[in-house]
This record gives C-alpha cells, structure tokens and sequence, in this order.
C-alpha cells in the first residue's frame, strides 16, 4: 500500500515537472489562458447578465462533445432560472409546438419517452431525416432536464429552420420540392434569422419572467457579416443582432479549418492557438476576443477558404476553448429509427429531396436505410493525438 501511495505522488510530480518547450510567438496566449479562469459555463452566464441573447457558434454539425458542453449550460441553475429558451438551427420552424409538447411531457418510463421523441425527429427537418445523433442527445437533454422542474421553469426548445411537413407533402415532386424548399434555402440565413425574431418578440413580450435565449448555429450563420465574404451577405446571427442592438453577443468554439474536397483537417493559425491551449494542459476556458491576444488573430475556422485577413475579434465576441481537436467525437444515426420508419417512405423522402428518379435510387435503397438508422461513430478530423503534437512543435512540446 505504501508503494501504491509513493507511486501515486510521484506521478503527478513526473508529469508535471516535465520541461516544456514553448515558442517566443506564442508565449502571450499562454500567460492570457493562465490568467483567464472563467469556465466555458461560467463565461456564459456572465454573458446572461450583459446579453438578452447569447449565440454559440456550433463547430463539425456532427461533434458530440460539444453538446456535452451545451448540456452543461443549459442544465445549470442559473440558465434554468434566468433563460430557458434553446433556439436551434437545426429543426423545422413549424414542428416548434409537437417538439415542446414531447420535451415538457410527463412519460412512465424513458423508454417510453425515446419513441415519442424520435417521431418528432422523423418528421423535424426538411432533409430526408436528421441524421446527426447529437440532435437527439440535446433533446433528450433538454427532457431529463425538464422532469423535476415545475412547469414555469421547464425549458423549451425552439427549431428556426425553413418550414416545411414530410406529413403534407406525400405528392410532392422533386421538381416541385427543389421549386419551393430549394429556393428558400438561398435565404436559409434570412429565414432562420426572421423566425428567431419572431420567437424573441414573443419572449420578450410574454408572461415569462425570462426575457432570455440561447441560439445554437454553425458557421457562417452564427458570424458577424463581414465585408470580404464572397458567400450569401446576410448571416443569421447579424440578422437578429440588428433588430436587438447591443443585446445580442456571438461566442465562437474552439474549431479546424476543414477541407472541402476531403476529411483533411488543418489547425487554425498553422496551430499557434492549440500549440497555446496544448501548454495549459487544454484548459478549458471562456473569454471575450476583444482585449485578448486572441481576438488578433486570423479567423479561419471551418471552411472558409473565401474570407481573407478577418480577425477573430471582427467576427465573433466571445471563444470557449473546450477540449481538442483530436478528442471530438463525430456521431450519425438516429437512436430507435429503425423502430418507427418505413423503407419506403424514407426511400421517398430520399426520391423528393434529391430530386432523382425511382430507378436511380435503387442501389441506395439499402445504404440509405442502413446510414440513417445505424448509430455509429465516424472521423469528424484526420488528426489524432500523435499528429497533433506533431503539428504543433515548433510553438510548443516537451523536451
């Protein structure tokens, strides 16, 4: 026992008391994380009491461990008695009742639960189905949440997409869905925009005593409008902050640049910022860009090759650093789909929204029913562990 004890000390000490490389260039953002203590959680509920709205830039659509963190956001007291209100981007705008009626339920069982749940989801996007697990993951959330709260703090979940119903569209056409929802997804940042408008109104003007939202958008929709980007010049985030000025504060998660033509994964500022993060043993924190000498630096997240010399203070007000690149867990499937889908319906679904023939489906009939229905991890980042560090060498390691 006495060795087991020794041995437990002296780890610890080996551990730490490794000598650390760290590059001249980036040894200001290592004394700022040091310096900076607030926890993602934290950080946003002190957003909460300047913001009415506080907008999280979502990373990889597929990312689990974010939603780790969101459940830990929207599952603290303080959010429960001063905010209440989810906003989503994911989710048909019109399902906003169905998906509320499910989440605020009373069920016998979890179980029970679960099916009523992944009814909704079936029918709760314009896609085929929603096939990110993640979604199912903070709905269930949101539930567990919800069971021991009176009914006036229960919290509600609102989807800002495009409006759309598989249920009433049982004749339509692929030449008349890419005629209507096609066309509306051009404006897909305007909708989404307007719909949490609306919803906002009704928030800040209803009998509930919290006047307060959390909006959950990837990239560009939750970015400032910027002048140098050559996508759709209308952001949904800048949208709803120009209706409530001053009210509304954008925080951006840690992220990659993603290619578009494979899975490769670069780290943003040729590593600097993770090289930084790697040196405070990942330490996860929360802080405003502006005044950081993080908010100096290029953003380049995601996939955006067509932005140039914008830096990260210009498009987003705050950053929460919340685990590594190469501990993102990627996830697709919808858990218990398999117990309520018809193929053929699904098929359908497929059929309209891609707008192919019956004849050019059929050698996806099978895959198609397989991917949707079959829970599975996946690669969201070619960079592991070993590559990581690799990447990241010349600005910091141990010696």
């Amino acid at each position: 026992m006495k060795r087991m004890l020794f041995l437990l000390v002296l780890i610890p000490q080996v551990i730490f008391g490794q000598k650390k490389f760290i590059a001249e260039e980036i040894k200001p953002l290592v004394d700022f994380i040091e310096q900076t203590n607030a926890s993602p959680v934290d950080y946003v509920m002190e957003l909460f009491e300047m913001y009415d709205v506080v907008l999280l830039g979502e990373r990889a659509h597929t990312d689990m461990t974010q939603y780790d963190l969101i459940q830990q956001i929207i599952s603290d007291p303080r959010f429960i008695a001063k905010v209440g209100h989810v906003f989503t981007e994911i989710g048909v705008y019109n399902m906003t009742d169905e998906l509320n009626t499910v989440l605020k339920g009373t069920f016998p069982h979890d179980t029970i639960f679960d099916m009523e749940l992944v009814r909704v989801i079936y029918n709760m996007d314009f896609y085929a189905v929603w096939d990110k697990t993640n979604y199912t993951k903070l709905m269930k959330d949101v539930y567990l949440i919800n069971k021991d709260l009176p009914v006036n703090q229960k919290v509600s979940v609102t989807p800002t997409g495009i409006p759309f119903s598989w249920r009433e569209a049982k004749t339509m056409t692929g030449e008349e869905f890419e005629a209507t929802v096609g066309k509306m997804w051009e404006h897909k940042d305007l909708i989404m925009g307007n719909n949490a408008i609306n919803e906002l109104y009704k928030i800040f003007n209803g009998s509930d005593t919290r006047k307060k939202a959390l909006i959950i958008y990837n990239m560009p929709h939750s970015c400032r409008y910027f002048e140098n980007y050559d996508g759709d010049p209308f952001f949904a985030y800048q949208i709803i902050a120009d209706r409530f000025s001053g009210r509304v504060a954008n925080v951006m998660l840690n992220w990659a640049r993603m290619s578009e033509e494979n899975n490769n994964t670069f780290l943003s500022n040729d590593g600097k910022l993770d090289a930084a993060f790697a040196a405070c043993a990942h330490k996860s924190i929360g802080f405003d860009l502006a005044g950081s000498p993080f908010g100096e630096y290029f953003y380049d997240i995601g996939i955006t090759f067509s932005i140039n010399n914008v830096k990260m203070k210009d498009v987003y007000h705050g950053f929460i650093y919340y685990i590594p690149v190469y501990e993102w867990v990627g996830r697709l499937g919808v858990p218990n789909l398999d117990k309520i889908v018809s193929k053929d319906e699904l098929v359908r679904r497929h059929l309209v929204f891609a707008n192919i023939s019956t004849d050019e489906w059929e050698k996806y009939i099978d895959n198609s029913y397989w991917y949707h229905t079959t829970v599975r991890d996946h690669a969201i980042s070619n960079i592991d562990k070993t590559l990581f560090y690799k990447l990241i060498s010349q600005y910091f390691k141990f010696d």
